[in-house]
């Protein structure tokens, strides 16, 4: 297939899922087994899945600027440390540290995982029934309508929450949004803290991946992965503002059905020797 073409699927892919609560990792899995790239022996897609993460992070960044700007102001204007330690970008640092340890201190493991359909099949699969449960369980309780209102102690608990996200298949927004219902935030406040938190966390993994998986490109490589970073990037955008816009009427019912769906027929792909 022509490597403009795999661009352009593979970030339409990327952009898609990248926020919304079906695990952005575990598509790709499935999508680069089905195209048949091997990542490991052609580094280049290795570093083309980095990049166009960026892409996708970056249509974040733009959705939330003038949010991100407003925090930024009012984090240099409040004048003692005990109102700085609840600014909002505070606590999304604060949330980011969990995950950020334990992924640095578990890594070669976490990567074992990433190179088979199952274990991404079956989180799929049971994170599915989990964020219908926890839906449930929290439904009517909410007591933090607005991110200047999430406390330290709920912040943490979200950044606990996206440890999970590190297991392929789990979904980082999945994680941290479901964290945030746990811990008493809106719907819509959950999903706006989980964006915010997937900036740091994001920048952070490519930053590190893109270090380790550096090569010399040739023009057209550079192309390509300008094309990926593109279209991931636009998607990206559209969907975050869509996502956003569902989430203030509707429940995750959608993304429930999904996942069991689409968990059940990895686990079923690999069985059948489809995907491995």
């Amino acid at each position: 297939m022509n490597h403009f073409v795999l661009a352009v699927l593979i970030g339409i892919v990327e952009g898609i899922t990248e926020f919304l609560p079906i695990s952005s990792t575990g598509h790709m899995l499935v999508v680069e087994q089905l195209l048949g790239l091997d990542l490991d022996a052609d580094p280049f897609w290795r570093l083309f899945t980095v990049v166009i993460q960026l892409g996708a992070i970056l249509a974040v960044v733009v959705f939330y600027w003038k949010t991100l700007m407003r925090f930024v102001s009012e984090l240099f204007a409040k004048s003692d440390l005990a109102t700085k330690a609840r600014d909002p970008l505070v606590l999304v640092m604060l949330a980011f540290v969990p995950a950020a340890l334990v992924g640095v201190a578990f890594k070669k493991k976490i990567d074992a995982l990433m190179e088979h359909a199952l274990p991404i099949g079956l989180a799929l699969l049971v994170g599915g029934i989990l964020i219908e449960i926890i839906e449930r369980v929290t439904k009517d309780k909410a007591d933090t309508p607005a991110l200047e209102k999430v406390s330290p102690g709920q912040a943490l608990g979200i950044g606990v929450a996206q440890v999970a996200s590190l297991v392929p298949g789990v979904s980082r927004s999945g994680a941290t949004i479901m964290g945030g219902l746990l811990g008493g935030l809106t719907r819509t406040v959950a999903t706006d803290f989980s964006f915010l938190l997937s900036i740091p966390t994001m920048f952070a993994a490519a930053g590190y991946s893109m270090l380790k998986y550096r090569i010399a490109l040739t023009g057209e490589q550079w192309a390509v992965l300008a094309v990926g970073f593109v279209v991931s990037g636009i998607v990206a955008g559209g969907v975050v503002a869509w996502f956003l816009r569902h989430v203030r009427t509707h429940t995750f019912r959608l993304f429930v059905v999904y996942r069991v769906i689409v968990g059940a027929a990895i686990c079923a792909a690999f069985f059948t020797g489809h995907l491995h």
